[in-house]
């Protein structure tokens, strides 16, 4: 590299260092360190300096089918998952999921008493990481090729482990490799819905995750990957896709869904700028036994929400969640339920979800997700249990003085 484009790339890593502080995105001064030294670009061969220092993710590999296999994740997000799992200078740490610059910062913020151990099922994204480590001075990654279900265990115990593929499960062996004090900081997709979240152990058999930040990350794959998420077309440009729980007739819902829509109205309103979408999608995803998202063109259904929007069902029945101006107030929204089919008691069952939320957890620390040994009964106004094998996962929404739902 030119002199002159090495200082185009420092001055384009300061602005992206100023950036992230500016949005609270980087808080520590480790962590303005390690993104202030390591040169993003290298790990981005091919890609123009702009391009390698824009705050968005790049693919890195896609299958034949255009599928992504690995990325470099959008520097706001490495930046949030580095101050979650928070390294400390002489840390062991895990990657699961390589790709050469989030073990770079690692390998930076742990300092040379440290060591930093990331890994990949693909040969390809871990050869391209050594090239690009080696480039970037950082010959001292240690790189292992293998299903990161397994951890590696020849270089346990981990002071942190950060996972940077989606994860469906939680794989016992991440467990047992962490100290006793050890953090884990891991991109879960729960019933559709894809978290961030970071675990500390609260005790033996115990661990705590929380978090809840949306984010979107290429799948895992080999052995330990699981797609659970399934998808029926209910018209042209409509899609309802669920993971887990009761299962949809698509014939029926599609045959429902031709029919006039109606809605119910929980008075509930939000403000544009209060972001209660993430915390009140994990609400119905909890206490709905049968949850998906509806996925639409606007043209098609104008009301659903972008991004997908939450959805029920009964036998001949859809329900979906939807929002209006209130009236006289161009600041706030109404959360209500559009439906179809034959059972208005599906959508009034949302609509009091909607309410119950606003009533007891609205404003409030959101739900936990426990690893092993469930939440005591008496702290928790709602808990579901994942069906997933592994370790027992239960989403347990704290109990408030409000609180009076069911848990399930």
């Amino acid at each position: 590299m030119s002199e002159t484009s090495a200082a185009s790339a420092a001055e384009l890593r300061a602005a992206l260092v100023r950036a992230l502080r500016e949005a609270r995105r980087i808080t520590s001064p480790q962590v303005t360190e390690a993104f202030a030294a390591v040169p993003r670009h290298v790990f981005l061969p091919g890609t123009g300096l702009e391009d390698a220092y824009r705050d968005d993710a790049v693919f890195t590999k896609r299958a034949a089918d255009g599928r992504p296999l690995s990325s470099v994740s959008a520097p706001w997000l490495v930046a949030t998952m580095l101050e979650r799992l928070a390294p400390r200078a002489g840390d062991r740490v895990l990657e699961v999921g390589s790709g050469g610059y989030n073990a770079a910062l690692l390998r930076h913020v742990v300092g040379s008493t440290g060591s930093v151990t990331s890994m990949d099922i693909d040969p390809d994204v871990t050869g391209r990481a050594e090239v690009c480590l080696k480039q970037a001075g950082f010959s001292d990654v240690r790189l292992v090729t293998g299903d990161g279900t397994t951890g590696v265990p020849d270089g346990f115990p981990y002071d942190r482990l950060v996972v940077t593929v989606q994860a469906t499960e939680i794989a016992s062996a991440w467990l047992d490799q962490l100290t006793g004090d050890g953090r884990m900081v891991v991109p879960m997709r729960l019933r559709g819905l894809g978290r961030l979240l970071t675990f500390t152990r609260e005790r033996a058999g115990l661990w705590r995750g929380d978090g809840w930040e949306q984010c979107g990350f290429v799948a895992m794959q080999g052995p330990g990957a699981r797609d659970p998420v399934a998808t029926a077309v209910l018209a042209d440009g409509v899609r309802l896709r669920w993971d887990g729980g009761a299962a949809p007739d698509p014939v029926r819902l599609a045959t429902a869904f031709r029919a006039e829509g109606r809605e119910v109205w929980s008075g509930v309103t939000v403000t544009a700028t209060e972001g209660s979408r993430a915390v009140l999608d994990l609400w119905l995803a909890t206490t709905l036994d049968a949850f998906g998202r509806l996925h639409t063109s606007s043209s098609a259904v104008p009301q659903v929400l972008p991004g997908g929007t939450p959805a029920t069902w009964g036998p001949d029945t859809l329900a979906y969640l939807v929002m209006r101006p209130v009236h006289g107030d161009a600041t706030r929204f109404e959360y209500g339920v559009a439906w179809h089919g034959s059972d208005a008691g599906v959508a009034e069952a949302v609509a009091e979800q909607l309410r119950a939320w606003d009533r007891d957890h609205r404003g409030g620390p959101g739900p936990v997700l426990y690893i092993g040994a469930a939440s005591d009964d008496e702290a928790t106004c709602v808990r579901r249990m994942s069906e997933r094998s592994g370790p027992r996962l239960v989403l347990a929404w704290p109990r408030s003085a409000a609180c009076s739902g069911p848990r399930l």
